[in-house]
């Protein structure tokens, strides 16, 4: 048995494959979960902060802005450390492995949409744009409906959260890219995240 865990703590040391944006090592994992850990009484907008882009022509930042989350690899192993150490659990280099493990190759988002309509989302297509090259998304988790949303003048509009992947290896880590998604409803959103500058 020791000499398994011992194997896996190796294998992390000396990762070389590209995770989410940067390389990922023992030091990086630490340093992840340490911001876990340490930034676990922030509210979530607050700890996400880094990893967030605003729909580029939204007029005003507040609950009801169009947002993307880049989850990449160093934000996955946060978010699992903050969630353990929040339950009282121990932090451990094998459960960011596994987190790893589970998302190895892929980029994902996190996004929050509005529309007029309940089914505003359904069918939307999503793409990444960087430099010349648009990169289909490897795979969607889109709500047929959204939820409902009452604002304050009496109006009502729909919110949908998203899940959007795209395979790793076909975006160029220290390059901008725009996430971009169209609704059925012909509208298009756009997030803009600078790829070199996100941990």
């Amino acid at each position: 048995m020791r000499f398994i865990v011992l194997t896996i703590i190796f294998s992390v040391l000396f990762v070389t494959q590209t995770l989410a944006i940067s390389s990922i090592n023992l030091d990086v994992i630490k340093e992840a979960q340490d911001y876990g850990n340490l930034r676990n009484k922030d509210s979530l907008q607050e700890f996400l902060l880094p990893w967030i882009s605003y729909e580029e022509k939204a007029e005003k930042l507040n609950g009801m802005t169009e947002r993307s989350y880049l989850y990449t690899s160093y934000l996955l192993i946060a978010t699992d450390a903050r969630e353990k150490s929040l339950n009282g659990h121990d932090i451990a280099i094998l459960d960011s492995e596994e987190v790893l493990e589970n998302y190895s190759g892929l980029l994902s988002f996190s996004t929050v949409l509005f529309g007029e309509k309940e089914d505003f989302a359904k069918d939307a297509s999503v793409i990444v744009k960087q430099d010349n090259n648009v990169i289909k998304a490897y795979q969607m988790m889109i709500p047929a409906e959204g939820e409902k949303v009452h604002l304050d003048k009496g109006q009502t509009i729909f919110n949908a959260q998203c899940y959007f992947y795209f395979f790793e290896k076909d975006i160029v880590p220290d390059l901008p890219i725009i996430l971009s998604v169209r609704t059925t409803d012909q509208k298009e959103h756009n997030f803009y995240f600078d790829l070199e500058k996100i941990k």
